[in-house]
């Protein structure tokens, strides 16, 4: 028995290890009792990685990350029938993978959450990941459609309803159409569940609103953000430092400022009494 056990985990760390890395170099992944006690396996690798010294080569990192995947991995490769833990699991690999650079392979752990993930948050999470990868892949209408089904997606939480309307403005801005940009930030900003979210929305509003060379509606938009959001600031509570840290990072209120002093100050074009 111990040895078809062992065998069995051979042949699956061989099935999993990621293309470059030979069967010598991918440890064999051990089957644990249960899906939980395989995902706790998988964390556990991850955590040897997030401690691993910054003076560790680059291959030692590289393959605790492998490592720490593979453990993940094995999560649905052991316990198929367990889908609740695998698809935490693919989801966890898919961001390893995406930090590490190997978009194609984080995207296709995160289509597997996603396309087994019905009833948990990480089917939402896992969408908004497919839309993040295909947006800084210039991939703007594959971007939007993730976002726009993680935003209609009834089971899905508020937060991530909101997070998708957002990063569907964004890609709407991109492909330039504005009005639906704004539409989709608005929304957010005036009915989020968020208050972080609607922050960043009431900033894409601003920003756009300068772009377009308004920095009066721009004041507008920033001024109805302060409103609606000063009573959470001043709450000396955990949630309310996050929103005042919140309002002190938006980046449009800095060039609010600038368009407004250019406002106040035309260029010199000559000098007066001189030809």
């Amino acid at each position: 028995m111990l040895a078809r056990v062992t065998l069995g985990a051979l042949v699956l760390a061989v099935a999993l290890a990621p293309a470059g890395v030979s069967a010598r170099e991918q440890e064999p992944v051990p089957r644990m009792a249960t899906a939980e006690a395989q995902l706790a396996y998988a964390r556990a690798r991850r955590g040897a990685l997030a401690r691993a010294a910054p003076a560790e080569s680059d291959d030692a990192r590289e393959s605790a990350r492998e490592r720490a995947v593979a453990a993940y991995q094995a999560v649905r490769g052991f316990h198929p029938e367990a889908r609740a833990p695998a698809v935490e699991a693919a989801f966890r690999a898919g961001e390893l993978l995406r930090a590490a650079g190997a978009d194609e392979r984080a995207r296709a752990e995160f289509a597997w959450a996603a396309e087994h993930g019905a009833g948990t948050d990480f089917r939402a999470r896992a969408r908004l990941e497919l839309g993040h990868l295909e947006r800084r892949a210039g991939r703007a209408r594959g971007a939007l459609e993730a976002y726009l089904a993680v935003a209609g997606e009834a089971d899905a939480r508020a937060a991530r309803r909101d997070e998708a309307w957002l990063w569907a403005g964004v890609v709407w801005k991109t492909l330039g159409r504005t009005d639906e940009a704004r539409a989709a930030w608005q929304r957010v900003a005036e009915q989020g569940a968020d208050e972080l979210v609607r922050i960043r929305a009431y900033d894409e509003m601003c920003a756009l609103a300068l772009e377009r060379g308004d920095p009066e509606g721009a004041a507008g938009v920033l001024h109805e953000c302060l409103v609606r959001l000063s009573a959470r600031a001043e709450e000396e509570t955990r949630a309310g430092a996050r929103v005042r840290a919140a309002l002190l990072r938006m980046r449009s209120v800095t060039e609010l400022q600038r368009a407004l002093a250019r406002r106040r100050s035309p260029a010199v074009v000559g000098t007066p009494g001189k030809s």
